[in-house]
């Protein structure tokens, strides 16, 4: 549907027609069916803290919006597809010799909230080489996820390390760091900066790991 026809439809149909559209129309990386209801939702709630609790308008809105609506769709966005689970034991891995591995983790109290960030590097004995924790402030879960995967990338590169192995339990984050996808807007310098430092390396692997695997930096 066009711009110009979505004003000349009934409301109902106007929002069928957005909610059910092609799953393969993107915006910004995210399906537009996804989005759009995203939109639709923090606009009703935003215009009644507004009208209700007298609020000041959030002129950033528009970019929350699309932030949440991408988290999702990376998050639980293919959860209606069967699942299989099976039961298996995990642990942390040396890395190969001569290399060292990187994990690290961000959370936040609240989507957002307040948040923090750490991680630890390791030799290919599993000895402690360096590890760091910071308070990141005010963000949400997957943008503290980034700042600690692009600080723990920043520590690697100071202390020489040409052989990296990156190992982060946030599936999200590593699956939009191996996409070819630019035009997530929310996380784009970010995203940017840590693909630049990624590329600094002679070699580097980035791997999804189970939080069990990952307990040390979580």
């Amino acid at each position: 549907m066009t711009l110009q026809a979505s004003f000349q439809v009934e409301l109902l149909d106007w929002l069928k027609s957005n909610c059910l559209c092609d799953p393969n129309i993107m915006v910004y990386g995210c399906p537009w069916r996804i989005q759009f209801p995203f939109a639709v939702w923090y606009l009703w709630k935003h215009r009644n803290r507004v009208v209700f609790k007298n609020t000041t308008l959030n002129m950033s809105l528009h970019t929350y919006c699309i932030t949440q609506s991408i988290e999702y769709f990376y998050c639980v966005g293919e959860a209606s597809k069967d699942k299989h689970y099976t039961v298996a034991q995990v642990r942390w891995k040396k890395p190969r010799e001569g290399w060292a591995k990187l994990n690290t983790d961000g959370a936040s109290l609240g989507n957002p909230g307040r948040a923090g960030g750490g991680g630890v590097i390791r030799d290919h004995r599993g000895m402690w080489m360096k590890g760091f924790a910071r308070k990141i402030g005010h963000a949400t879960s997957l943008l503290a996820k980034f700042l600690a995967l692009r600080d723990g990338l920043q520590m690697a590169l100071q202390l020489g390390i040409n052989c990296l192995e990156v190992e982060l339990d946030a599936k999200t984050v590593v699956q939009i760091l191996l996409s070819n996808s630019n035009h997530i807007a929310a996380y784009s310098p970010l995203l940017n900066d840590c693909r630049y430092l990624l590329s600094k390396f002679q070699q580097v692997t980035i791997n999804h790991a189970f939080r069990e695997v990952n307990r040390c930096a979580d």
